[in-house]
């Protein structure tokens, strides 16, 4: 064939690495939830990140929804207002809530992004993230207790 060229296909537009909060719940960071929680480019796109931390978001949102109104009864304009204890410049519930959020995007990311390998080695990698991902979900649990003030129970079954 004459005439015909193929071109590459251009690059994917780059993600912003802020995802705005609404003002009450703060803005979130692609490049500091994967300082934080170890997740290299290599591992997940900043797009299936940015997905994580955004179901994250309304999932600790969903939780915390009541909690929030009554903050913000008490005239509370945005979760960094809350205090009292401050913990590196930043209002205890801030932290607290994005530990919450964190967890809860790494627990997705875990879950979603599994070995596929059917070989002994992949299943046992598969079910080594299962755990991990569990763990991240009881580190999101305990977060959103911390911030409404409930208990940890612990129980075990006999």
């Amino acid at each position: 064939m004459t005439g015909f060229v193929a071109s590459p296909s251009p690059p994917p537009a780059p993600i912003a690495d802020a995802i705005a909060g609404d003002g009450w719940w703060p803005a979130l960071s692609i490049a500091a939830f994967r300082e934080a929680v170890r997740v290299p480019a290599s591992a997940a796109s900043d797009a299936r990140v940015r997905e994580a931390l955004i179901g994250a978001a309304l999932t600790v949102a969903d939780a915390l929804a009541s909690w929030r109104t009554a903050q913000q009864a008490t005239g509370a304009q945005s979760l960094a207002q809350l205090g009292p204890a401050v913990v590196g410049g930043e209002p205890r519930a801030l932290i607290l809530w994005r530990r919450a959020v964190y967890a809860t995007a790494a627990a997705d990311l875990v879950e979603t992004h599994g070995d596929i390998a059917a070989t002994d080695q992949g299943a046992k990698a598969n079910a080594e993230e299962r755990l991990h991902a569990g763990t991240q979900r009881r580190a999101a649990t305990v977060a959103i207790r911390d911030i409404l003030g409930r208990p940890r129970t612990r129980s075990a079954l006999l």
